[in-house]
């Protein structure tokens, strides 16, 4: 029988700039003792040591003796002995510049390349990393409250008695979120873009409501996904699963996507078996 111990060490990584820092100090709010920047030669000392409460750890690529591979081969073996956990955060190439830039940051790296190829170089460095992860987060389109609403969701003790869903609504011409565990193509559904007096409003608005609700189809996939999601999100959760993301995709995220996030929200909401968050990815461009 494997033996675990009572407390938990989440270890942190990802891409600079893509939200780990972040991360640890929302970590450190909801109870866990935050360690930044380990130098890798220690790692194991924690991991062997008697841990008295649930334990964060930041490592990254200025982590003194960093080695993906060795970390990556390290924490596999340790989980058959420990409850750790690797979290990696990731983020696409535009909003790390972006975020680079607005915090007028240089990368960590200091490489005399353009800061594309500085990225796409860590990204290949931490590859084995992002392989061994109990949980992927991509942050390209989180903000702060996102982020620790998710995080809250899978790590504060008071969600541990619940599964937590979090449904998205997106734009396919923004690109898929790469965080969504089940994706479902809304645009098949007649779009209100094309309706006059709709094309503005988005799918928080009534009028839009009532235009997508009418349609058949869309009334037909909402009684088939019920029954899809009462049978597989409980098994999710016994399969040591605790967050799911649930992304509805149209056009523009601005229409169906939106009435179609907020209507499985409401159907799973009411059997109040599940922690419930909502966010709208591209309502606003």
């Amino acid at each position: 029988m494997r033996l675990m111990s009572k407390n938990k060490v989440i270890i942190i990584t990802g891409l600079s700039g893509a939200g780990r820092s972040t991360a640890l100090k929302i970590l450190e709010d909801i109870g866990y003792e935050a360690i930044d920047n380990l130098p890798t030669s220690l790692i194991l000392n924690i991991l062997d040591s008697n841990l008295k409460k649930n334990i964060a750890v930041g490592i990254d690529i200025r982590s003194r003796g960093f080695n993906a591979k060795k970390i990556a081969d390290l924490i596999t073996l340790k989980k058959k002995e420990l409850d750790v956990s690797i979290v990696f955060f990731d983020c696409d190439n535009l909003n790390l510049i972006n975020r680079f830039k607005e915090n007028r940051r240089s990368h960590p790296l200091k490489l005399d390349l353009p800061m594309d190829d500085i990225i796409d170089r860590e990204r290949l460095w931490l590859e084995p990393l992002k392989k061994v992860n109990d949980i992927y987060i991509d942050t390209s389109g989180f903000s702060l409250n996102q982020l620790k609403k998710q995080l809250d969701g899978l790590f504060s003790k008071d969600s541990k008695t619940k599964l937590s869903i979090r449904i998205i609504s997106f734009g396919y011409k923004y690109g898929l979120p790469r965080e969504a565990d089940i994706v479902f193509d809304m645009r098949f559904i007649k779009n209100p873009f094309y309706i006059k007096e709709l094309s503005k409003l988005n799918g928080e608005n009534k009028r839009v409501v009532d235009f997508i609700n009418k349609q058949n189809n869309f009334n037909f996939f909402f009684e088939t996904i019920e029954k899809f999601f009462d049978k597989i999100l409980l098994g999710f959760k016994e399969e040591g699963k605790n967050y799911i993301t649930v992304a509805f995709g149209c056009t523009g995220g601005v229409h169906r996507s939106v009435v179609s996030a907020i209507h499985l929200y409401s159907l799973l909401k009411k059997y109040n078996k599940f922690e419930m968050y909502l966010d709208h990815r591209d309502i606003k461009r």
